[in-house]
């Protein structure tokens, strides 16, 4: 054996190093369906574009697509409330 392991052998444990394993699960979220096949979605966007897979890419963005148009929204003229024209609407609303 040689001269230096001998040393360390003989030497007093200094103490136990602590070791935490790390849990790579997620904390369990309440997500709706939308939302994970959003994700979905945006997973197979990411791969796409990684694998410069043009027709991939466009059909992820249209899945996303249908499925944000799917979700209750506000149909009709999108204004910003704070613009001239949607202050203008609202005057005219109220006369």
């Amino acid at each position: 054996m040689l001269p230096f392991l001998n040393k360390m052998n003989q030497r007093a444990p200094t103490g136990g190093v602590i070791v935490q394993s790390r849990n790579n699960e997620k904390p369990e979220s309440k997500q709706d369906d939308n939302t994970i096949a959003i994700e979905a979605c945006a997973t197979a966007l990411i791969v796409a574009v990684h694998a410069h897979d043009v027709p991939a890419a466009a059909e992820a963005i249209k899945h996303a697509f249908e499925i944000l148009d799917s979700m209750p929204h506000e149909e009709g003229e999108h204004i910003n409330p704070h613009s001239y024209d949607s202050q203008n609407i609202k005057a005219g609303e109220e006369y």
